[in-house]
């Protein structure tokens, strides 16, 4: 070729070289910026994402103690209930069989102290037995841990 196509052969390959250097250049900066814009918006929908799972935990907590404080208010409507008819059985004239082993005795109990007229205090003695075994058996259940001990 000759010493002009060698000169402009050598000069097509540095302004080659300096296209590609300064295109490469250009883009290195072009990625440094995608990337931190990237890894800003990564960080700001992390942060999104955290409040939003915190919310949602919040709520499932509100659901959850709305479901306790609502089987307490159920277990105290019926304290109150079977206290009430407890108090209104109070009246109760004993028949034949009631369904459990107490009832043919307190049957015989009721026919002896009708002539002394104690069938009061029986009716009395009777509610305190019904108190003393709700009390006691709430307390065995409070007394049960979860590890069984």
């Amino acid at each position: 070729m000759g010493i002009l196509g060698d000169a402009f052969g050598k000069l097509f390959d540095l302004f080659w070289s300096f296209g590609e250097w300064l295109i490469g250049g250009i883009a290195s900066l072009f990625q440094f910026l995608i990337d931190l814009i990237v890894n800003f918006f990564t960080v700001i929908f992390d942060v999104i994402r955290a409040l939003l799972y915190i919310v949602y935990m919040i709520g499932v907590l509100a659901v959850k103690l709305f479901e306790v404080l609502f089987e307490i208010g159920s277990l105290l409507v019926s304290l109150i209930i079977g206290f009430g008819r407890t108090l209104g059985s109070l009246a109760y004239t004993p028949q034949s069989s009631g369904g459990h082993g107490y009832s043919d005795t307190i049957s015989k109990l009721f026919h002896a102290l009708e002539p002394m007229q104690l069938d009061v205090i029986a009716y009395v003695l009777s509610f305190g037995l019904w108190v003393i075994t709700a009390v006691t058996a709430i307390k065995l259940i409070s007394s049960i841990r979860v590890g069984g001990e």
